[in-house]
């Protein structure tokens, strides 16, 4: 098999020509690559669920470093005292398990479907491409495609990202077959990964949304893989590789979000995901994702869940 060689400037330079699906479900859709899992899908990735295991994805919230805000205190009614909380936080960035809706990033001013940037993210709640369109969630066929456990350290590095030959050999491993409409949760290893070397990537600290500016993850050319699979989302642990390597472009795979209408959930935590699929000797299961009901907003925490 030849080498896999990563595309050239100009042709990621094409990417938008090349892919989007911009049209594909009619110039007013929001649920972008949602549509693919239809009920149809739906009722064959339910059928998976036979021994009723239940394997959650998220990360902890925990006030450090997740929580920008918690306060806990106790309030008396009558002769009977609880215990509220208040939350604050910035889900987006790298801590919060949390999905993207489509207004959450632009490509060269324009949103999914080629709305204006500028034109529909307003204060106080965005006119297009808002979380709304995804308020029933997710539920699919989902794969686990572990990419990690095929690196010598465990995880994957800066400098040597996962491309679309990693995603095709974790599914062979793994003995499953990418459909269109599945979810595919993809390992890097993030744990791993920032035991070892983490301390050591720059970050620029902004509050609640740190910019990191080198970190390993997935090649932007994964964008290609994605769309030939037609999969209906991506939950992932360390995301776009950072730099993205490529002149003018901040965002990596993440641009399957103006371009594909793609549905990703950032920041999952796969560990258990991997000792259930060794423990019942397979990669796929029923995967179920639901967001809060956040009106206008660019997302939402959630917590995905595998069942077996």
């Amino acid at each position: 098999m030849s080498q896999w060689k990563p595309p050239t400037q100009a042709e990621v330079e094409r990417y938008f020509e090349r892919l989007n699906n911009w049209g594909r479900w009619g110039k007013d859709d929001q649920r972008g690559t949602l549509n693919l899992i239809t009920a149809e899908k739906q009722a064959a990735a339910v059928t998976l669920a036979r021994r009723g295991r239940v394997v959650s994805l998220a990360r902890d919230l925990t006030l450090h470093p997740a929580l920008d805000y918690h306060m806990l205190c106790p309030v008396r009614r009558g002769n009977s005292r609880a215990a509220v909380d208040y939350v604050g936080m910035v889900y987006h960035g790298y801590t919060v398990t949390h999905m993207d809706a489509l207004c959450h990033v632009e490509y060269r001013g324009t949103l999914y479907n080629g709305r204006s940037f500028e034109e529909s993210i307003r204060f106080g709640g965005a006119d297009w491409g808002a979380l709304d369109a995804w308020f029933d969630g997710v539920v699919t066929r989902g794969v686990l495609l572990d990419v990690a456990s095929a690196r010598a350290e465990g995880y994957v590095k800066v400098g040597q990202p996962v491309t679309p030959p990693d995603l095709d050999d974790a599914a062979v491993r793994a003995g499953v077959s990418i459909e269109p409409g599945d979810f595919v949760v993809v390992r890097s290893g993030r744990k791993a990964y920032e035991e070892v070397e983490a301390a050591a990537s720059p970050s620029v600290s902004t509050p609640g949304f740190p910019q990191i500016t080198t970190r390993p993850g997935l090649h932007i050319a994964c964008l290609e893989w994605l769309r030939e699979h037609d999969v209906a989302g991506i939950a992932w642990d360390l995301m776009d590789e950072r730099p993205v390597g490529y002149a003018g472009f901040d965002f990596g795979v993440h641009l399957g979000i103006p371009l594909l209408g793609l549905c990703l959930i950032d920041n999952i935590d796969p560990e258990r995901l991997v000792t259930a699929c060794a423990e019942e000797k397979r990669y796929e299961f029923l995967f179920v994702a639901m967001p809060l009901r956040l009106a206008g907003s660019t997302g939402s925490p959630c917590q995905p869940v595998a069942i077996f």
